[in-house]
């Protein structure tokens, strides 16, 4: 049966998965809330995936979609994403299990004490996964975006530059204070990449790599008060260690740097009908002076 949604890349992966072509029932609808690429929920013959169709942006960006593919399977093995049904190279387009009854997490569900402790956890089992070839660098990519949105033209938000001296400030002073072997991140486990079923499965692992443990706790708790970092961290290490509190917040702010850039870059590449700018914006609310 063929799709009512019209999209020629979504009929050709569909033509390249058995699953979904040789259905007899096939019925494909938009899947909502996309910043940078576009997914499609599909029932095959009553079974649920989720099609996601990289943006054009991705090359800019500098993701590695083989590296992605990898921190999936082992992800998808260890119980903590949901089930590839296939994943095409080089282009990064994949087919996922359909998680029927998860929900997505509210900011407010996930900032209450019970999830962030079932965050922590979820993370640390993340951490304990095999390495990957390929690392992730937040403040390379900052430069390597903002070079590329320079060159495009791309105005940036009145506050950016001394937002950008404070983050490389800071990796100079982590560079000399904070010694930790990589592991496996996901780099960006915000609240919208979380599901919850009773299992709480993690999604979108485009950034995926290895790196500082410290930054995947940044990206969480962001817009978390004093008191929801220290939850964080003690459901994470155990305890709060003030040198690793101090560590946090400054890794908050470089999350949130990283966002305002990314935002940036999609005022010129972004696929879906959304304000980047005004989004940046936010995002500069969101620092702590």
């Amino acid at each position: 049966m063929t799709p009512t949604v019209d999209d020629p890349v979504l009929l050709e992966i569909i033509s390249r998965v058995p699953l979904l072509s040789g259905a007899a029932n096939l019925v494909v609808s938009v899947l909502p809330g996309g910043l940078s690429n576009a997914s499609y929920k599909a029932e095959a013959d009553g079974v649920e995936c989720v099609i996601r169709i990289t943006g054009e942006n991705g090359r800019t960006l500098g993701l590695d979609r083989a590296r992605e593919a990898a921190v999936l399977a082992a992800a998808q093995s260890a119980g903590i994403s949901p089930e590839v049904l296939a994943f095409f190279l080089p282009e990064g387009h994949c087919v996922t299990r359909y998680v029927a009854s998860g929900k997505a997490l509210t900011r407010e569900q996930f900032e209450a004490p019970d999830t962030i402790a079932r965050v922590a956890q979820r993370l640390r089992d993340i951490h304990a996964l095999d390495s990957v070839a390929g690392s992730f660098d937040a403040w390379t990519d900052i430069r390597s975006w903002m070079s590329i949105a320079d060159a495009k033209g791309l105005q940036r938000p009145g506050r950016l530059n001394a937002l950008l001296d404070r983050v490389f400030e800071i990796q100079r002073s982590l560079a000399s204070e904070r010694m930790v072997e990589p592991v496996l991140c996901h780099n960006d486990p915000y609240h919208r990449n979380f599901l919850d079923d009773g299992t709480l499965w993690v999604i979108d692992w485009e950034f995926a790599g290895m790196g500082d443990p410290l930054y995947d706790l940044a990206a969480v708790a962001y817009s978390f008060e004093s008191e929801q970092r220290d939850l964080l961290l003690a459901s994470y290490y155990g305890d709060v260690d003030p040198l690793i509190r101090h560590q946090l917040d400054d890794l908050i702010v470089v999350y949130l740097c990283w966002c305002v850039v990314w935002s940036v870059l999609q005022i010129d590449d972004g696929i879906i009908d959304c304000d980047f700018a005004k989004l940046a914006e936010s995002y500069l609310d969101m620092v702590e002076q």
